[in-house]
C-alpha cells in the first residue's frame, strides 16, 4: 500500500521543544512515583480475516500523522523537553498466544504486565502498540499511553483514524487528507492560549472555585499511594436504565452526563454525611476544531462541587450538577494544577484527591473494511482513591458502570457494596419523576450528620 502523503511527514528526529502546562504537571507527578507508571491502556478485539500488513501499514501512517506515538523527554538544561523521534524500524509489533492453553488469557496477562510495568523516560517511547494474536482470525490490538505524550481524547481520535484507513485501503477509496495539527503547532497553540484573555477568563473563573477548596469526600478513610494496578468491578445497566439516561438529554435544563454524575455525588453524599460533595471531572480541553481532530495531551482534570440538600428534588440535584458541568465545560482549557500551584497550594495538598467520574457515551463501534471491532478500556491510569467511568463497549453495545480503585485503600468486598449501591441508585434516579424528593430515593431511612441517608 503506498501513501504519497507520506513525503509530509517527519521521517527524523525532531528538535526538542518544551512540555505543555499539562503535560509538565504529569512529569511531575511521574518523578513522585516512578514505579506508578502514569499510562492508559486498551485494546480493540477485531475478530475475522484481518490482513495484517494492510493493518501494520495504516497505523504507521496514522503514527506519523499524529506524531505522538514517536514521543520521547530528553533533558535540556536540566529541564524535560519533548523530542518526536520516529525509530528506524516504527512497524507495530506482533506477539502470537496461538500456541498458548488459554490465549486470550496469556493475552491479557502479558497486557497487563506491560501496563504496569515502569516507563524509562530516558529510553523509552511514551506510546507503544502490538497486534496479539490470540486465534487464527481473532486479533487484539493492543496500546499502551503515557499520558505525557497523549489523553484519551487523543487516544480514539488516532483509533478512529487507523480504522478509517484500514477501511478505505479495502475498498479502494480515498480519504480526504489528515488535517491534524502537529505537536510543535499544539505547542505554539498553547502559548496562544496563555496570552490570551481567555486564558485569563479561565484562570479567574477556576481561582474563585478552587480559593475555598476543601478535599473531596471519599469512601475510604484509608490513606495510601496509588498503585500501579486497580482493583475492578464492572457491570452493565439495563436495557431500561439506558433508554432513561438517553431520555434525559432531552429534558431541558439536563443531560446524561449530569444525571450520572447526581447519581453517583448524591451516594457519595449519603456515604459520608457530608452536604457540600467534591469529585473530580476529566475534560478534553479541546475547545476548537484543530484540538479536537489532533493528538497531543491536552486534557484537564477539574474539581465539580455539588450541594446536596436533604429537601432536594431529582430535578433539583440534576440541574444544580448540570449548571456546574457547564461552567466547567466553559473553562475547560484552564489548567487546574497550574492555578493551584498560583494560588499558593502545596504540591502535597494538590495531590490529595477525591474520586472521578468519567462519562464516555460517545460511539465506540469501529469498523475495519468488513470487520468489527469491540474497543476494551484495561485502565485510564492509576487511581490515587476511586475512578467511576461509565461507557459503551461490546457488540450490541451495553452501557458500563466500571468501578477502578486504589487496592491499598479498597478493599473488595467493599468495592463490590458501593459498585452496587451507586448501580442501583442511578436506577432509581432515572426511573424517578423528576419532582421526587431525593430523600425518598434509595430506600434510606437513617440519619448521618444531619443529612437523610
Amino acid at each position: 500500500m503506498e501513501h504519497a502523503a507520506r513525503a509530509n511527514y517527519r521521517e527524523h528526529r525532531s528538535d526538542p521543544f518544551p512540555l505543555s502546562a499539562a503535560q509538565h504537571g504529569l512529569w511531575f507527578a511521574q518523578q513522585l512515583a516512578p514505579d506508578v507508571p502514569i499510562c492508559i491502556a486498551q485494546y480493540v478485539d477485531i475478530r475475522g480475516q484481518l490482513d495484517v500488513d494492510l493493518f501494520r501499514e495504516v497505523a504507521l501512517v496514522a503514527g506519523h500523522e499524529y506524531e505522538s506515538v514517536f514521543l520521547r523527554l530528553v533533558d535540556v538544561d536540566g529541564e524535560p523537553h519533548q523530542v518526536v523521534d520516529p525509530p528506524a524500524d516504527a512497524a507495530m509489533g506482533i506477539v502470537d498466544f496461538r500456541s498458548a492453553s488459554d490465549p486470550m488469557a496469556a493475552a491479557e496477562a502479558w497486557m497487563q504486565e506491560n501496563y504496569t510495568a515502569r516507563v524509562d523516560f530516558k529510553h523509552d517511547y511514551l506510546c507503544e502498540s502490538s497486534l496479539l494474536r490470540v486465534g487464527d482470525e481473532r486479533h487484539l490490538w493492543y496500546s499502551r499511553i503515557h499520558h505525557v505524550a497523549l489523553d484519551g481524547y487523543g487516544a480514539m481520535t488516532m483509533v478512529n483514524r487507523v480504522a478509517a484507513l484500514y477501511t478505505a485501503a479495502v475498498h479502494g477509496l480515498e480519504l480526504e487528507p489528515n488535517r491534524a495539527a502537529d505537536l510543535h503547532t499544539l505547542h505554539r497553540l498553547e502559548g496562544d492560549y496563555r496570552a490570551s484573555h481567555r486564558f485569563s477568563s479561565d484562570r479567574d473563573y477556576w481561582a474563585e472555585r478552587l480559593h475555598t477548596r476543601t478535599n473531596g469526600a471519599s469512601l475510604t478513610d484509608i490513606d495510601a499511594p496509588p498503585a500501579a494496578h486497580s482493583l475492578t468491578v464492572r457491570a452493565a445497566l439495563s436495557a431500561d436504565t439506558v433508554a432513561r439516561l438517553e431520555d434525559t438529554d432531552g429534558r431541558p435544563g439536563a443531560t446524561a452526563a449530569a444525571a450520572l454524575i447526581a447519581a453517583f455525588a448524591c451516594y457519595l453524599s449519603r456515604r459520608t454525611g457530608r452536604q457540600d460533595v467534591l469529585v473530580d471531572i476529566p475534560l478534553s480541553a479541546r475547545t476548537t476544531a484543530v484540538l479536537r481532530r489532533s493528538g497531543g495531551m491536552l486534557a484537564n482534570v477539574a474539581p465539580l462541587r455539588v450541594q446536596v440538600r436533604s429537601d432536594d428534588t431529582v430535578d433539583d440535584l440534576v440541574t444544580r450538577v448540570q449548571h456546574e458541568l457547564m461552567g466547567a465545560m466553559r473553562h475547560q482549557r484552564g489548567n487546574v494544577e497550574d492555578i493551584l500551584r498560583e494560588l499558593g497550594v502545596s504540591a502535597e495538598a494538590r495531590r490529595i484527591s477525591g474520586p472521578m467520574i468519567n462519562v464516555m457515551l460517545f460511539d465506540q463501534d469501529l469498523t475495519f473494511g468488513s470487520l468489527t471491532g469491540d474497543f476494551r478500556i484495561l485502565t485510564t491510569g492509576p487511581v490515587p482513591d476511586l475512578s467511576v467511568n461509565v461507557y459503551r463497549s461490546g457488540t450490541p453495545a451495553s452501557t458500563i458502570v466500571e468501578f477502578e480503585a486504589n487496592p491499598y485503600r479498597y478493599r473488595d468486598d467493599d468495592l463490590r457494596s458501593h459498585h452496587a449501591g451507586v448501580v442501583g441508585l442511578i436506577d432509581e434516579l432515572l426511573a424517578a419523576d423528576p419532582g421526587t424528593p431525593l430523600a425518598v430515593i434509595g430506600g434510606w431511612v437513617c440519619q448521618v450528620n444531619g443529612v437523610t441517608g
